[in-house]
């Protein structure tokens, strides 16, 4: 590209800039969308850089520095591949540093510098599509991280989480974020000549303004941000408070009553709908012990927390810990989702795609996965800034689908145990719904004449599968969401947890009750669904519209307790004869559904 050209780039960058100046930051408070951001600026900025590239390192020719640019080349507006020869000269220079261990980083890089660059190297390959060219190198890679102990902030993603956070804490939005990196672009050009090394980080920051502003144009607005705060959800806050004590929250038994993590992260989650304003001092200081707990409950060593159903309270951790929107807390949110990938059971941990449980997650290491485990690490990973395109929201897909009774989309077929461990062979159904696993349903199965069974669709499951379609970037026109919504409307109902066999034990339609509250009101919400069209009880009856929202208001104010709890009083499984438990799931579906 000709000096002649970049200078008229700028003069219209500048001339774009002093033009935008004038017009206020796109307010996502105003429901408009920020669009695509700081194109022009991003563009000059990648052009001095190629003219100012030598032997295919970019910035001061350095592997950290090339991988930086690499990454932002990958994740900006513009589509950059191996098709461009200065991206393949980008890349050799890449492999020109890399040790025979796996790990990048030029002559003399201190460690903690060679984890650093590292992980800007993984970012790289991966952004510019280059995965499956580098599949080896980039799992060498990835095992050489592992093996450090060292917590280092670095990589792509997390210059756009402290974007999110800044915009989050009311910071400045993308927009407004971008504007100095803007300016030192549109500034270095107006010298007699830029240097590269001063525009690497412009460049990244203005790239992660523009990711999170799509991200932030993707995302349903979370409801517990404009919610107004009801009577009910303030009386079972107040139940809350008592369950606790220094930020710790207590499971009761016979024996007594026990502090448990999960259930301390998850109540921190709840206590956190109540918008921030709006929270007593009281309020506000039992949030910052329940924190601290978290926080020194994290595993140095692989980032978790807790040590049972590890999964579980470390996804609730990451939940509480970021809705606190607080830069401090990104390394423990960061560590923690990187736990949650290194236990999905993918390549990595010797599953192939064909295998039952790929792409899934289950309570810890090494267990089989459950469409439970899987939509809630799947959101837990989302809040900790992963992408929905992102590969492993994608390979959890491969296991979410086949959890669904949809004959198109379900290729899981063979022999299994029921609860008694018993053998039989099951197959897809094709309602719609969805079961726990493949081919295990927790509330039976449909036996075919052949004596093959199908595992019943239920309604906790199929609103989990709703939610995890939805986090992962799957549109409401896609098949697989069209039959969920289309069992939904079918089983709509309240009074109990769909799908259990009608001549089966009454208590079984019960089960979960409060937690399928929760991922109803959750899925409805993330999907954009304001009104069900529900058939009529006759074929010849109309569709009613039903506003979901109003309903689940009703029926949890119906059932409030006294106190401000909630229980379930028909079935005390998966611990809903906690009183603390089913008010958070509780708590959590308000949030939704104001």
């Amino acid at each position: 590209m000709s000096p002649s050209l970049l200078r008229r780039i700028a003069a219209a960058v500048i001339s774009i800039s002093l033009t935008c100046a004038a017009v206020p930051a796109v307010s996502q408070g105003s429901g408009k969308k920020f669009g695509t951001i700081h194109k022009d600026p991003v563009d000059l900025a990648v052009a001095m850089l190629r003219q100012g590239a030598v032997d295919g390192g970019f910035g001061n020719g350095s592997c950290r520095q090339t991988a930086m640019v690499l990454a932002a080349l990958g994740h900006c507006h513009r589509y950059y591949s191996l098709q461009e020869p200065f991206v393949r000269a980008a890349v050799r220079r890449l492999f020109s540093a890399r040790d025979k261990d796996g790990a990048f980083g030029d002559p003399g890089t201190p460690h903690v510098e060679r984890i650093a660059t590292t992980m800007w190297v993984v970012d790289a390959l991966g952004a510019v599509d280059l995965e499956a060219d580098y599949a080896a190198d980039l799992a060498a890679c990835r095992r050489w991280l592992e093996k450090q102990g060292t917590v280092v902030q670095a990589g792509f993603e997390s210059t756009v989480h402290g974007v999110l956070a800044r915009h989050a804490a009311g910071d400045g939005d993308p927009i407004a974020q971008g504007k100095a990196a803007a300016e030192i672009v549109t500034t270095a050009f107006a010298g007699p000549r830029p240097t590269s090394e001063t525009l690497v980080e412009p460049l990244v920051a203005l790239v992660a303004c523009q990711v999170a502003a799509r991200r932030l144009d993707q995302e349903p607005k979370a409801a517990a941000a404009t919610a107004p705060w009801s009577a009910e959800q303030q009386k079972a806050l107040e139940f809350l408070m008592t369950q606790q004590d220094g930020g710790s929250f207590f499971v009761a038994t016979k024996q007594g009553r026990f502090p448990d993590l999960g259930l301390t992260a998850l109540a921190l989650a709840a206590l956190q709908t109540k918008p921030a304003a709006l929270r007593s001092a009281k309020e506000k200081e039992v949030i910052e012990y329940g924190l601290k707990t978290l926080v020194a409950a994290q595993k140095e060593a692989d980032g978790s927390i807790g040590d049972r159903n590890t999964n579980y309270t470390t996804c609730a951790a990451i939940l509480a810990l970021t809705m606190a929107k607080r830069d401090a807390l990104a390394g423990v949110v960061e560590k923690a989702r990187n736990y949650v990938l290194a236990i999905q059971n993918v390549e990595s941990v010797g599953y192939a795609r064909g295998d039952r449980d790929y792409g899934s997650i289950g309570y810890g290491g090494s267990q089989r996965g459950d469409m439970s485990n899987t939509q809630f690490a799947v959101e837990a990973l989302r809040a900790a800034g992963l992408q929905a395109d992102h590969e492993a929201l994608q390979k959890a897909l491969v296991f979410m689908q086949r959890t669904q009774n949809l004959r198109s989309v379900n290729d899981f077929k063979g022999r299994v145990k029921d609860d008694d461990g018993k053998p039989m062979d099951v197959v897809s159904g094709d309602d719609g719904g969805a079961a726990y696993y493949p081919g295990n349903s927790a509330v039976g199965y449909t036996a075919l004449p052949d004596g093959t069974k199908i595992p019943r669709s239920y309604g906790s499951m199929t609103y989990a599968l709703l939610k995890g379609y939805t986090l992962a970037g799957i549109p409401a026109n896609d098949p697989r969401v069209v039959a969920a919504l289309k069992w939904i409307e079918r089983n709509w109902t309240l009074s109990e947890n769909p799908g259990a066999d009608p001549e089966g034990d009454p208590k079984q339609r019960h089960q979960g009750l409060f937690y399928y509250y929760m991922v109803l009101a959750q899925a409805l919400d993330l999907a954009g669904i304001r009104m069900l069209r529900v058939p009529g009880k006759a074929e010849t009856d109309e569709a009613l519209e039903v506003d979901w929202r109003k309903e689940l208001r009703t029926t949890l104010a119906a059932t409030q307790r006294a106190d401000g709890s909630w229980v379930n009083e028909q079935n005390s499984r998966w611990w809903e004869d906690q009183p603390a438990l089913c008010t958070i799931y509780a708590l959590l579906a308000l949030a939704r559904a104001q």
